[in-house]
């Protein structure tokens, strides 16, 4: 098979994410909680285990209780696309706590003409 087949997708995939925004959280506190959000913004499913499992309470306790920002845990990851930690938390939290998923399509020939990744800075607390 020729290489350049194998190519093409490759630098298709890479096109989607040329122009995205990079979400970085930033704690107002210390607390147990606000490194769960952080975790969770962040899509570090292995870090967000840590503190749940480290903490008073079952991993479904935390991920119902948890606020970061006035939303659920899972709503906040859903919100700032952290698949991986919206994969784990939505098979902890109740319905009412997951966020409604829906599809967007996004123009990526109108996104930012220079191609330049955009960092957001997020600042987070829990409750």
């Amino acid at each position: 098979m020729d290489a350049r087949i194998l190519l093409a997708p490759v630098l298709l995939l890479g096109l989607g994410t040329a122009c995205a925004t990079e979400y970085r959280f930033v704690g107002t506190d210390t607390k147990p909680e606000t490194q769960m959000c952080i975790a969770a913004g962040s899509n570090k499913a292995g870090k967000l285990r840590l503190p749940m499992n480290e903490q008073h309470g079952s991993t479904r306790y935390h991920a119902n209780s948890v606020q970061c920002n006035g939303k659920s845990l899972v709503q906040f990851a859903y919100q700032y696309g952290a698949d991986k930690a919206y994969t784990f938390l939505a098979g902890h939290s109740y319905d009412r706590n997951k966020a409604i998923e829906s599809v967007t399509i996004k123009d990526l020939s109108a996104a930012n003409a220079q191609g330049d990744d955009e960092v957001v800075y997020v600042q987070v607390s829990s409750r």
